[in-house]
């Protein structure tokens, strides 16, 4: 089963690395973030940073679980008359700086569709920081009310209320990988060096990845799936521990470390629909998507090291994305009929949410260096993947 969708996928994933490097144009080209020159300012934003579109349509994915008539179009105004929110300002952006940060002033509080707020750390939950940072910069968990909130005190007292502008943090970090329930965002990562930040955040992710991976066998256990299933989600815990330690010795080479690993308790047993449209978004879209960055990587990183590294990464990350097919050629056909229409719209908003994540260009040196795929090169293996395996 997952060694029969393994080679299906492999043949996808390099024919679609073939077709997008005969069709789109070389690497050359300004793949920095927006703003960050000398003349730039520090974290505060001010007079000398520089401003830059942005573009939220909605898109959230919790929404895409629970309506499974959802068209393809946009959901409607995201904002109320008066309460868009300003134009964003990168910060960090001094010239070596390699965080692709910018803050977001939302004049009327928080929004109305956010969902959630960790009350602890003042982060908003994935779905809400995807509508409010898209656009802006890559969503990776990673949008923080930053102006001293005091989420601790009462988080449930401002969410969705018309008081005071808040600012947002979005911060970019452009990594796929199968995240766990009850995941959240590490602390800003530190680092002068981009190579450093990036594989810090992607030994991050890795991890997070051991801990989604072990409690995917042990539902895929409790619902009786397949013996084989539940021993590549095994595996495939094993691989991300590797991963984990290969990357962070990476980002330590380049003067960063890893952030500690936050993944809140699960509550209970999920539902077999609930774990379907999990493994719809984080396995059958996002890591699918990562196993091809990785083979990406792995033919165009400039560091012989990292190349090889991905290399094997690649591999292993091909064999997990396609276990989440197997696992949805398993758990689908076992769904009712609104159940199965939920996992497609979900599928389907992953797919629309990560076409607008991948505009946002990446640092030069991360596209010269680590090999990863420049704007272009991002949106037509999105697209070509569209075509080929998630709308066929």
């Amino acid at each position: 089963m997952v060694r029969r969708e393994t080679a299906r996928l492999r043949a996808i994933l390099e024919r679609t690395l073939l077709l997008v490097s005969a069709t789109t144009g070389g690497v050359a080209g300004a793949y920095a973030c927006s703003g960050g020159g000398e003349g730039s300012s520090g974290r505060d934003g001010g007079e000398d940073a520089a401003a830059v579109d942005v573009t939220a349509p909605r898109d959230s994915g919790a929404e895409a679980a629970s309506d499974a008539s959802s068209s393809d179009g946009d959901a409607g105004p995201l904002w109320s008359p008066g309460c868009e929110p300003t134009p964003p300002v990168v910060y960090d952006a001094a010239a070596d700086a390699p965080n692709c940060a910018y803050r977001l002033t939302l004049p009327c509080g928080v929004p109305s569709f956010v969902t959630s707020i960790d009350p602890i750390h003042c982060v908003l939950d994935l779905s809400s920081c995807v509508d409010l940072c898209t656009g802006v910069a890559f969503p990776f968990l990673s949008c923080e009310v930053a102006n001293g909130f005091g989420c601790d005190d009462d988080a449930e007292a401002f969410v969705g209320a018309d008081g005071a502008p808040i600012v947002v943090e979005c911060d970019k970090c452009t990594i796929s990988g199968r995240r766990p329930a009850g995941f959240t965002r590490p602390p800003r990562i530190r680092a002068t060096d981009a190579l450093g930040q990036f594989f810090a955040g992607a030994s991050h992710l890795e991890a997070a990845s051991v801990v989604a991976f072990e409690g995917l066998a042990e539902e895929l256990r409790r619902l009786g799936a397949p013996a084989e299933l539940v021993r590549a989600a095994r595996r495939s815990a094993r691989d991300e521990v590797r991963h984990a330690r290969v990357t962070a010795r990476i980002a330590r080479r380049h003067g960063a470390e890893p952030p500690a690993l936050r993944v809140g308790a699960r509550r209970g047993s999920r539902s077999l629909a609930a774990i379907a449209v999990e493994n719809a978004v984080e396995g059958c879209v996002r890591e699918t998507f990562g196993a091809l960055v990785a083979a990406w990587q792995a033919a165009h990183a400039g560091d012989p090291r990292i190349a090889r590294t991905m290399a094997r990464i690649a591999a292993d990350e091909t064999r997990h994305a396609a276990l989440a097919w197997a696992i949805a050629g398993w758990m689908e056909p076992r769904l009712d009929a609104r159940s199965r229409q939920a996992v497609l719209a979900a599928r389907r908003r992953a797919v629309r949410t990560l076409l607008r994540e991948v505009t946002s260009p990446s640092p030069s040196v991360l596209v010269v260096r680590a090999g990863l795929p420049a704007a272009p090169h991002a949106r037509a293996m999105v697209e070509e993947l569209q075509a080929s395996l998630w709308e066929p």
